[in-house]
């Protein structure tokens, strides 16, 4: 029957390191696509894009000059202002002499046809400024305005033509210096050419990947759980150290399951957003604010690569406490049990039996569910604050964020260890105190 059991235990490790190693290589493949899904979609490209703002400014600038229309009251407004200039005109000119003046001096220079001219002007200046006194300008600014008011409203749809031509040169040359879209490598990546195409397949791939995770690591976790099961029904058919054995293989299997897969993906999104300009509509589809997904150890290799010291150090003691002093443990732990004289060794009992239970690694779960509850609470709040809606902006926005499955395995580990070193206290403390 003790046969029996050690090969049900090893037939369920082997299928979980199986299930587990496949879950892990498929968890780093649906990371790819969810972190390439957030580039293509961050809001760098769509809402915070100068670019973008130009190009539909410039489009609406030109819808708008199709309704261009010069209404009643816009034409008595022009035609004021008018008869304003053309008074300005009149005492400019012809009150102050200055039209004299101008003839005058047309006809200065060093040729002789000029100063033929110019003794004609002088010797009948008089009379030219009588002749200019009699014409009645100041009566003609009325008729005047109407006739260039006529002609305004018939050169109307070249008016409209000119400056949609121009808005148009002015998008053309924008458009020019424009830089190339920095999402190409994406597409390229897909073998795609536009985001549109790029984005289904992301998706498609994703959610594929995605169901597969999820399956292998049910099957992981009832791999297990029915370790577990079996080496609590099996406690008549296997010795203590046996059981110790086993269960610290079992610890090492959530352990590196908790360390490798991700902790907690922290994603939030304006999911559509539309901004009236002008009387015209402009949408954005969905919008990513911000996303990361990581494990213990991609935080733990970020933070050592980290420029800061200060970086650097929260990262070696996060490298110590919840990575190299776990599996210290579990070695350490399987030492004591073998090996008497390490029984009697105070640095492998302060390590298995009091500095476990100092150990950062189920402070760092604690840790991972308030930041979890912490994050996953800000960002609803700003994200509910920022979808209410004003006259000229309509925002829905979605907060992702969730816990992954690396945290059911690390919480997983932290509470099996717990337990091991207690039985393996309870079982040898007459002998270590």
């Amino acid at each position: 029957m003790k046969l029996l059991v050690s090969l049900l235990l090893i037939v369920c490790f082997s299928y979980a390191s199986y299930t587990g190693y496949k879950s892990y290589e498929l968890s780093n493949k649906e990371n790819e696509y969810k972190y390439d899904y957030a580039e293509l979609h961050m809001i760098k490209y769509g809402l915070f894009n100068l670019n973008f703002w130009k190009e539909r400014l410039f489009e609406v600038l030109k819808d708008r000059v199709h309704d261009f229309e010069i209404t009643t009251k816009d034409l008595e407004g022009i035609r004021t202002q008018i008869e304003f200039y053309l008074s300005d005109l009149y005492k400019e000119y012809f009150e102050s002499g200055k039209l004299l003046d101008a003839i005058v001096e047309s006809k200065k220079g060093d040729s002789k046809e000029n100063a033929l001219g110019k003794m004609f002007v002088d010797m009948f200046r008089e009379n030219i400024e009588a002749e200019i006194s009699k014409i009645d300008f100041k009566a003609q600014i009325p008729l005047l305005a109407d006739k260039l008011m006529v002609e305004l409203e018939r050169k109307t749809p070249e008016i409209k033509k000119a400056i949609g031509q121009s808005i148009s040169d002015m998008l053309a040359k924008e458009m020019q210096s424009q830089l190339t879209d920095r999402r190409q490598p994406i597409y390229e990546k897909y073998g795609c050419d536009n985001l549109k195409d790029t984005n289904d397949l992301i998706i498609q791939e994703q959610g594929l990947y995605s169901n597969q995770k999820l399956s292998l690591i049910r099957r992981t976790l009832l791999s297990l759980g029915l370790m577990l099961i079996i080496l609590l029904a099996g406690n008549k058919f296997m010795d203590f150290k046996t059981q110790m054995t086993w269960l610290s293989i079992v610890c090492m299997g959530f352990l590196l399951l908790g360390l490798a897969l991700p902790m907690i993906d922290l994603d939030a999104r304006l999911s559509t957003l539309d901004i009236s300009l002008m009387g015209a509509n402009i949408h954005f589809d969905e919008q990513v604010m911000y996303y990361q997904s990581k494990s213990i150890i991609d935080v733990t290799i970020t933070l050592l690569e980290g420029r800061g010291i200060d970086l650097k150090i929260v990262g070696l003691l996060i490298l110590l406490f919840s990575i190299i002093l776990p599996f210290s443990k579990m070695i350490l732990s399987t030492v004591f049990l073998y090996i008497k004289s390490s029984r009697k060794s105070k640095l492998i009992q302060t390590i298995i039996f009091y500095m476990g239970k100092w150990s950062m690694a189920d402070v760092f779960v604690v840790a991972i569910f308030m930041s979890y509850i912490g994050f996953y609470g800000l960002l609803s709040s700003m994200l509910g604050d920022f979808s209410r809606q004003s006259q000229s902006t309509t925002a829905e926005t979605v907060n992702y964020s969730q816990l992954s499955p690396g945290i059911i395995f690390f919480t997983s580990y932290c509470l099996l260890s717990i337990v091991m070193s207690s039985l393996i206290h309870r079982k040898f403390k007459t002998k270590t105190t």
